[in-house]
């Protein structure tokens, strides 16, 4: 088979790493994968050069003359730019008819051009929907817009659901978190709960006594909640890694860390290779997530496969995969009592981090391999095409 796993670009964030790893795994089980995206220019350039080693990659918009890659970011949205609404009407016509079997489509506004294609050119996909539109903007932007606005705006969000949920063959999510709403827009929706995968290591290396927190950085993942974490247990030592999307919000975080007085506390290291990453999950005692990552929480996932145990806002995709209280501990979002009562339990108790980090590890070992996860998309793409 021609499979296309298709993403709207490449950036930094769970999607596209899941992108890749998935034309990976497909390839190594003998299948014609390859990474389809949409628009060559990203919002950050050089994105997963690492991982992109030996992956077959071609960027639709390059079949097109440059006057018509011509794109601009819709003010306010942190990703939604214009080429997201014009290229349906482009992307199709550069693609042959049978040039692909099918499409493994990943995001809300990628489904756009993946359903102009499937009209066009009678190439099927299915999607991973990884956050409704209608949540996004809900738990993202609720505050920047009059009510008015934002009603329009959730009326226009829940269409653009619905559109995709239709036309889809089948909406692939990463957990249940939004099943109902997804079923809210069309009760004959068929959904599979496809979870994402890692590169397990083989056993837990040493700790080195901090608490790491991993996220690509950008206004609504609310780092600065972690001051309230240090004005609580000041002895904490915290290292953030990821891309800032906006230098602004990072100089505007270290200001606000400098005059809380714990410029000390924590470090922040910025973007770093994925052989890196995996050496800063191992060394890590503890993964701290604070803002809520309802469509799956990679970083968990990650870390328990570095044999480091975590603790996160529950309900998330990847709460469905481990143990309360044994492989890692869930909390509401923001809950600052049970959050501080984890921290000490694990940094008093340092062999019980370890306890639990292995089993997180162990977890990972038996069941999250990218080979089962690729044979569980190829079974649910030959049923598509049956």
């Amino acid at each position: 088979m021609k499979i296309g796993i298709l993403i709207d670009r490449l950036n930094v964030g769970g999607v596209e790493k899941i992108a890749i790893e998935q034309v990976r795994a497909l390839r190594a089980l003998g299948e014609d994968a390859s990474l389809i995206v949409l628009r060559r220019k990203a919002v950050i350039e050089g994105a997963f050069g690492d991982l992109l080693e030996g992956i077959p990659i071609e960027y639709l918009d390059d079949r097109l003359p440059s006057w018509l890659r011509v794109s601009f970011n819709f003010p306010v949205f942190h990703f939604f730019a214009s080429f997201h609404l014009t290229y349906p009407f482009l992307i199709p016509f550069v693609l042959k008819k049978k040039e692909f079997d099918y499409f493994i489509c990943h995001g809300t506004y990628t489904a756009f051009s993946a359903i102009a294609i499937r009209k066009l050119k009678k190439i099927s996909f299915s999607c991973f929907i990884w956050d409704p539109i209608g949540y996004i903007l809900k738990r993202v932007y609720a505050d920047r817009f009059p009510k008015a606005i934002f009603f329009l705006l959730i009326s226009i969000a829940n269409f653009l659901d619905r559109m995709i949920v239709r036309n889809a063959d089948e909406i692939l999510v990463g957990g249940d978190a939004h099943n109902e709403h997804i079923r809210q827009l069309d009760k004959n929706v068929v959904i599979k709960e496809i979870y994402p995968s890692v590169h397990p290591r083989e056993k837990i290396i040493k700790k080195n006594g901090y608490v790491l927190m991993v996220t690509a950085w950008k206004r609504g993942k609310n780092p600065e909640y972690i001051i309230e974490l240090l004005k609580k247990m000041p002895s904490l030592k915290i290292k953030m890694v990821g891309k800032w999307i906006e230098d602004e919000y990072k100089k505007e975080f270290l200001h606000s860390l400098e005059l809380a007085g714990f410029e000390d506390n924590v470090e922040v290291v910025g973007a770093v290779d994925e052989k890196e990453l995996q050496r800063y999950y191992g060394e890590s005692d503890v993964l701290l997530q604070t803002n809520d990552d309802r469509g799956f929480g990679m970083p968990a996932l990650e870390a328990a496969g570095n044999g480091t145990t975590f603790i996160i806002p529950k309900g998330q995709g990847v709460c469905a995969l481990f143990e309360d209280g044994k492989e890692g501990f869930y909390t509401a979002e923001k809950d600052t009592e049970a959050i501080i009562g984890h921290l000490k339990y694990l940094f008093e108790s340092p062999e019980i981090s370890v306890q639990m980090g292995n089993a997180a590890l162990e977890k990972v070992q038996k069941n999250y391999s990218w080979e089962k996860h690729a044979e569980i998309l190829r079974a649910e793409i030959r049923k598509c095409l049956k």
